[in-house]
């Protein structure tokens, strides 16, 4: 059976995800070997390809190999990235991992499905957007290389842009749609869609996550969202307004908060996938002398 590989970096090594689904495999005797991006001295050899690779994180992986990253660090993307074109499979491929993070690609690509999403635009800079229709505020600014609700600064007012310190190189910006301060979250693990509610991140006090009912059009939404980003473990945001859902967000492998059936499913996705994975042809054995 193919190796199984999780690939992450510090800041989510010890977060639910993927600890839990490291131990769940462990527990099933399949263990996972586990790459840290950015701990130790990490080094690979891009080219040329059939080089020693004794230094490399992936030494030992070999194609059909089944990888799963749990990541947002640079240079983890870039190992993800190389495990494929060494033949790896990766449950979230790194076309679909970088279409995530980058917001701007993302929004278009639920908006090219026609998925609802919120009027968005995107300006170099904060103090642009003083440009637009007043009616349009308060807005909400979001980094372009999103990682959750990281970075996200409320405008009430166009008279607060110009003062505002941004640091990144462009700015994209969204209507506030008041819903309570409750966002609804969606959790897919391939068909397998869960959601709870939760306090808006926005919001000074954020409650623990409480279960919620997936309607079939929530569930129909949740499945379009990945097939436009190519995900198969994703979760989305969404806002359920008068007008029905709208989605604010999608992020590859979240922590599953709330969703105690994520790890199980998880791990059961990845030992699936290896079994179905045929391994590479060896070499052809020797004839036994008859």
């Amino acid at each position: 059976m193919p190796a199984l590989w999780i690939l992450t970096d510090r800041t989510y090594l010890d977060q639910r995800m993927p600890r839990a689904v490291i131990r769940w495999l462990e527990e099933q005797g399949c263990p996972a070997r586990v790459v840290v991006a950015d701990q130790g001295a990490v080094l690979t050899i891009l080219a040329p390809m059939a080089a020693p690779r004794e230094l490399s994180p992936w030494e030992g992986l070999v194609p059909g190999d089944i990888v799963l990253p749990r990541s947002r660090h640079p240079f983890a993307l870039a190992l993800l990235k190389e495990a494929e074109v060494r033949g790896a499979v990766a449950v979230n491929p790194w076309s679909a991992v970088s279409k995530a993070r980058n917001k701007v690609r993302g929004t278009l690509a639920l908006a090219r499905r026609g998925l609802p999403v919120p009027p968005t635009f995107l300006a170099h800079r904060p103090a642009d957007l003083a440009t637009l229709d007043r009616r349009l505020f308060p807005l909400l600014l979001k980094p372009f290389q999103g990682d959750n609700a990281r970075g996200i600064v409320l405008v009430s007012d166009p008279d607060q842009l110009e003062a505002l310190e941004w640091p990144d190189v462009m700015t994209l910006a969204q209507p506030f749609v008041d819903v309570g301060g409750i966002d609804l979250k969606l959790y897919v693990v391939d068909r397998t869609v869960w959601a709870t509610r939760r306090t808006s991140p926005l919001q000074p006090e954020v409650s623990p996550p409480v279960a919620a009912a997936v309607s079939p059009e929530l569930a129909d939404l949740a499945l379009a969202c990945g097939e436009a980003f190519g995900l198969r473990l994703y979760g989305i945001d969404v806002l359920q307004t008068e007008g029905g859902p709208i989605v604010v967000d999608v992020n590859d492998f979240p922590n599953y908060t709330g969703v105690p059936d994520a790890v199980a499913t998880i791990g059961g996705l990845l030992i699936d996938e290896a079994r179905q994975t045929p391994l590479p042809p060896g070499p052809v054995p020797a004839a036994v002398p008859g």
